[in-house]
């Protein structure tokens, strides 16, 4: 009876062994996993090897017997770094199983609207300087609407400040989105290549939902912490001189990186793609990127302000000094059809750069008119009747500046235009009774 007591013990525990191989599996063998792992994906073979190697060394020594999961996955995490010295070469432990203590879990725990949002923040600033804070660049179409948001209040900047001092990265797609707000020809602004897949995925220039913007000055802010995707951005526009950047150098992470899944739960990020500028020809990995400007990262918001205000005096005085050219030489009441032409090129131009709109044409129009200057006025209206046609308020305005130039025939004919095109609307009416004013004078 004894014996057969002993004999089922024995059994028990062979089983146990037999069904849960897991438990006991050392640390070594998950090693062995991400070795296997790096040597398949990871976008330099040689480094892979080398790496291996090291690690091999480390396994005969026992180096990482005996470690907690959390001590285990940071200590293979340096000496993977030691050789590769890439930062998004990475090794997780576990998530642990955390059990919050609400009794009931909330629905809305689990939505994105909750969670730390992409975009910090944006703000048109004193002098017409705009800010935009993004905290990460997120891959869904979510995100680049939030882009799109913030780009459409950086429509009338004059300088526009990126701040991308605690941003860690992200998609690639969408730092190539906000990028190409800035461009408004068809370059080629990144190439990513994977060695697995031997393969060289090109980002252009693409479309944007808002108003591209390819001459605003730009500044973007960065410290030790901007990482990845946001150097991505940094570097990109600097190296088509398309922005200043002032701070810190940055993290210097260029690798687009997978998570591969192992044994016990352990993850293992590996860079499996390397970028590279069409104009550098390589990237800022293990090197950051450099600042034009060096400063401390809590000292380069002012130093962008500071910069900004000047640069968007002579922006702004880039897009209107043609325009005002071409005004003054209309100061006498003899205006010939050149000097009609220019006017209207010069606003046709920051119409299709969308400086300015209708509205903004007839305020500059009223400005001159109100200051005696109905000749100067007439011709802003006449171009913005060209530009707009469908607009009965522009012909409205043409009207009421050839009443000024004491021409009624031609007022008369340009308020009955204006009737016609809205017959019962509030310019119409208007149109109206200043038609029935000018008859019975």
């Amino acid at each position: 009876m004894k014996q057969s007591v002993v004999t089922k013990s024995i059994l028990v525990i062979a089983f146990l062994f037999i069904i849960s191989p897991s438990w006991a599996q050392s640390n070594n063998d998950i090693v062995k996993q991400a070795q296997e792992l790096l040597e398949k994906n990871y976008i330099f073979l040689d480094k892979a090897k080398e790496t291996n190697a090291h690690l091999d060394v480390l396994m005969k020594k026992g180096f990482f017997n005996g470690k907690s999961p959390v001590d285990f996955a940071k200590t293979l995490t340096q000496e993977l770094q030691k050789v590769t010295k890439d930062k998004h070469l990475r090794f997780s432990s576990p998530r642990a199983n955390l059990k919050t203590e609400k009794k009931e879990s909330s629905l809305t725990d689990n939505l994105s609207r909750y969670r730390s949002p992409m975009l910090r923040g944006f703000q048109l600033w004193e002098s017409n300087i705009g800010y935009v804070d993004l905290a990460f660049f997120g891959g869904s179409e979510e995100h680049l609407a939030k882009i799109d948001l913030a780009m459409k209040e950086m429509q009338i900047a004059d300088a526009i400040i990126f701040d991308m001092r605690r941003n860690g990265g992200g998609h690639p797609s969408t730092v190539n989105y906000l990028c190409s707000y800035f461009f408004d020809e068809k370059l080629m602004l990144n190439s990513i290549y994977s060695r697995a897949q031997n393969h060289t995925e090109e980002l252009w220039v693409v479309d944007v939902k808002g108003v591209k913007r390819p001459k605003v000055p730009v500044y973007i802010l960065t410290s030790e912490a901007t990482f990845s995707g946001a150097e991505d951005f940094s570097y990109t526009m600097q190296s088509r001189d398309r922005a200043t950047i002032i701070g810190e150098v940055t993290g210097g992470g260029a690798h687009p990186t997978r998570g591969f899944s192992l044994d016990k739960g352990f993850v293992i990020g590996i860079p499996f793609a390397r970028t590279i500028n069409p104009i550098t020809k390589t990237n800022w990995e293990g090197v950051g990127v450099q600042p034009d400007i060096k400063v401390p990262a809590d000292d380069a918001l002012e130093k962008a302000k500071e910069l900004a205000l000047n640069k968007a005096i002579n922006y702004k005085n880039s897009l209107f000094m043609p325009l005002e050219k071409v005004l003054e030489k209309l100061e006498n009441n003899k205006v010939a059809q050149e000097d009609e032409d220019a006017v209207y090129k010069q606003l046709k131009v920051l119409v299709k750069a969308n400086i300015l709109d209708e509205a903004s044409i007839n305020s500059i129009g009223y400005s001159y008119l109100q200051n005696d200057r109905p000749h100067i006025g007439k011709v802003i209206f006449k171009s913005n009747t060209i530009l707009f046609p469908d607009s009965a308020n522009t012909w409205d305005s043409l009207a009421e500046s050839y009443l000024g130039l004491n021409d009624k025939e031609k007022a008369i004919e340009y308020y009955n235009k204006a009737i016609s095109m809205d017959p019962e609307g509030s310019v119409g009416e208007n149109a109206k009774a200043m038609l029935k004013k000018v008859k019975s004078q």
